[in-house]
């Protein structure tokens, strides 16, 4: 699974990058730990909840009361990059 990171403060993108994580809630958690470490920010705190929100919807967004410490951003996405051949498709009736 690949994720994107991206860190915004005042509604523009400081700093993104794009990594492959492992699919399950252990192998995330250390993975976005790397990461973290890489970008020289704080981990958040990744919940089960958050982690079903983000298998579910794709997408993640979170805050300073996500994290145990200060930021210097406002907002962390995490978005779940899909590969158009994994991606369910919907079929309409006509």
């Amino acid at each position: 699974m690949k994720l994107w990171i991206k860190l915004i403060l005042c509604e523009k993108v400081v700093k993104n990058t794009l990594f492959d994580v492992q699919d399950d809630f252990d192998g995330l958690t250390e993975d976005l730990r790397v990461v973290c470490e890489a970008l020289d920010i704080p981990t958040p705190m990744l919940l089960k909840s958050r982690y079903d929100q983000l298998m579910n919807f794709n997408m993640l967004k979170l805050t300073e009361s996500d994290f145990i410490e200060s930021i210097f951003f406002d907002i962390m996405y995490i978005e779940n990059c899909v590969s158009p051949d994994k991606q369910d498709t919907i079929k309409y009736k006509e």
